[in-house]
């Protein structure tokens, strides 16, 4: 079974995507095999109500019968809106979605405010897992306009520390700027954590840069436990995770399998309703 952790529709005000539909993106999972996706809605980041991009997800999803059993929706909060609480539980209660997805930097608010604190805990309450993208697209080639910074392991791990019994998925995971100051004890967090970090920049090679994450450096940390499969889409090509992850010759077949959706499906059965 194939699980993708790491998938958008909707629109991005400084790039044309394609395929950014439920419709498009079940036509690439059935041809590369892929079982379910967890999907958000990209007009949350930019609509000044994030809930209307919820909204829109929801109707999407029960526009055709067959997105139901593929699709595994996760809510955009943002806890600087007034209104948060009654949106978070709108998603959870009568939509149905499992998790939700947060971006600060988008946002203006930090991870360890008080605000997104109290966001964390009542996903947590509610069994719904937290997913926090470092970026969005690789910043060498941003628009002027988008955001100029991106969320670091150590930026991660201050959030953990907080609320240490939530759960946790960190997309795009990578190698940043701060990667050589990534502390010891922010690995310690992130290693005692219930934390998946996905795979969609993984290399199965030695790397150093700013556009990728050395999945051995994530084995060696964090262990096969704490590694799920992404892709990003509809951001990048839709083959390049397959092979990133398919190639990595450093886990065995029953490790890589709960990489591909058994460690995912571990943290999704958890969630309240589920």
């Amino acid at each position: 079974m194939l699980l993708d952790i790491n998938a958008f529709v909707g629109h991005w005000p400084y790039r044309n995507l394609r395929g950014n539909n439920l419709k498009d993106l079940l036509k690439r999972m059935n041809t590369y095999g892929v079982d379910k996706a967890i999907v958000s809605n990209l007009n949350g980041i930019f609509y000044v109500d994030g809930q209307i991009a919820n909204e829109e997800l929801f109707a999407e999803l029960n526009s055709d019968a067959s997105f139901k059993d593929r699709f595994i929706l996760f809510a955009t909060i943002n806890p600087v809106l007034p209104w948060w609480k009654d949106a978070l539980e709108t998603c959870h209660k009568e939509f149905g979605m499992k998790g939700i997805r947060i971006f600060p930097i988008y946002h203006h608010y930090k991870l360890t405010d008080e605000a997104c604190i109290e966001m964390v805990k009542a996903a947590r309450d509610l069994g719904m897992p937290v997913s926090i993208p470092l970026r969005m697209t690789d910043l060498r080639e941003r628009s002027w306009l988008d955001v100029d910074k991106a969320i670091s392991y150590n930026d991660i791990a201050a959030l953990v520390s907080k609320v240490p019994d939530a759960k946790y998925m960190i997309l795009e995971a990578r190698i940043t700027d701060e990667q050589e100051s990534t502390t010891a004890e922010s690995v310690k967090i992130l290693k005692a954590a219930d934390v998946l970090f996905d795979t969609s920049r993984g290399s199965g090679v030695a790397v150093k840069g700013p556009n990728s994450e050395s999945l051995s450096y994530l084995l060696e940390n964090f262990g096969a436990d704490k590694l799920a499969f992404g892709t990003e889409t509809p951001f990048v090509d839709y083959t390049s995770p397959f092979l990133r992850l398919g190639a990595f010759k450093a886990i065995n077949e029953t490790e890589k399998q709960k990489v591909w959706s058994g460690n995912a499906m571990r943290m999704l059965s958890r969630t309240s309703g589920t």
